[in-house]
Parts: structure tokens; sequence; C-alpha cells
């Protein structure tokens, strides 16, 4: 990772969205329309403070460790998240957090990321049911490797660590919107439609691999964005 200004207890990162491409996603089909998102970049800072607490599994052979820290965004948005809170209708500010995850396996190889999030929601009915609006925007800093022991667990510490040594093996930009039906008794989530951009982010002379598809990132980011707020 890359780290700015001098050593001390948190991390501030500085970086910048190159390029992002707009796609839309109806009737389980995901199309490009060919909107480019301009360049765009800023600074986010965190003090690692934990606003939820830290959670760790074991799963088989996988050890699964995940901690949700403050962030300062200090004013900086995607260009697009004002366009998507409007969608949602709350009048409630976004939610930010940092999400740092980690698996390590059995045989010590380990890989995890670093998710600066901001994000909103709203629920609402009509005569046809319950639903809810979302958005979030992820800025996802992914890392792997080998040779950590199995019991290794995120937390503040780690975090720091982890974000201070490893080099970033994919460094992705992804914002989204979606409107779901929600069950009237489980509470589950049917996506009805849903767009967004997804491009590359750069942080200082790192490379810029290609943004793989990370929805999955992104609905554990807005569930642990909920789960705060209702704490």
């Amino acid at each position: 990772m890359i780290l700015t200004g001098p050593a001390h207890a948190g991390i501030v990162t500085t970086f910048a969205v190159n390029s992002a491409e707009h796609w839309m996603s109806r009737d389980q089909r995901t199309i490009y329309d060919g909107k480019v998102l301009a360049p765009f970049g800023g600074t986010m800072r965190s003090s690692l403070t934990p606003f939820l607490p830290c959670r760790s599994s074991f799963s088989g052979a996988e050890h699964h460790s995940s901690c949700w820290f403050d962030l300062d965004t200090s004013g900086f948005r995607s260009p697009v998240d004002a366009e998507y809170q409007r969608r949602t209708g709350s009048t409630e500010p976004s939610g930010d957090g940092l999400f740092s995850r980690l698996q390590v396996n059995a045989d010590g190889s380990y890989h995890g990321y670093f998710s600066f999030t901001t994000g909103n929601w709203a629920i609402w009915e009509d005569a046809t049911g319950s639903y809810s609006d979302n958005f979030y925007t992820n800025y996802q800093f992914h890392f792997q490797g080998t040779g950590l022991a199995w019991d290794t667990a995120m937390d503040p510490a780690r975090a720091e660590e982890f974000w201070r040594r490893e080099t970033p093996s994919e460094l992705v930009y992804r914002s989204q919107w979606y409107r779901s039906r929600l069950d009237p008794v489980t509470g589950d989530e049917t996506i009805l439609e849903r767009d967004g951009w997804e491009g590359k982010l750069a942080v200082a002379a790192v490379p810029e691999p290609a943004a793989p598809a990370l929805f999955g990132v992104g609905l554990a980011a807005i569930a642990g964005l909920r789960r705060r707020k209702r704490s």
C-alpha cells in the first residue's frame, strides 16, 4: 500500500480514478452503454477506530476475519454519489466506513482487501409491496500472499500493518445504485434493477489492473453501513 504523510496510528491515502465505464442491468443482462466518467481524485483518512466489533470465524480450512473502521472523506465523493443519493430519496447523510477483510488458509496463503466505502439506502412501500433503494461507492485495495499463521485475525494493529507492508494485487473503483423488493417475512432482497460505474483506481505509481465484478463486496459494505446506523 501507499501511505502519505508522517507515520502515525491510522492511515491516509490519496488516490485517483482515471477512467470508469457505465453499465445497466435489466432482466438479468448487463449492458455497457459507452458512457465514460471523467477522471477525479481525493484523499481519505482513517484512525482505524472500529465502530463495530471485529469478527473472526473458522470454516473448514479457511479463517475469515473483518473489521469496520471510521472513515473521514473530508467532503470527498465520487461525482455520481449525489445522483445516487437523490434516487434513494433519503434525507439522511451518506454513511462512510473503511471495511477490511482477511482470509487465511490452512497452508498459510492469504488474501484480503481494504474497501473505503460510502453509501445510503431508503425503504419504502406502495400498493405492490416493500422496496429498498440503495447506493454504495467502493475504493478497493486487494492484496494476497503466503506465510501467514492460520489464526491471524484482522484488528486495528493488523490492519495498519497490512496497509503499510502489502503491495496491492488489484485496485478497483465501483459505484452502484440498485432497487430491490423485500420479502415481508424474511426481509430478503430480490434485485429488480441496478446500474453503476466500474473502473481503475490509481495510487501514486501503483499499476492499474482491470476492475473485476465486485457486486458481492458492495453488498457486504452497504450491509455494514446499515448495521452501523442501527447501532
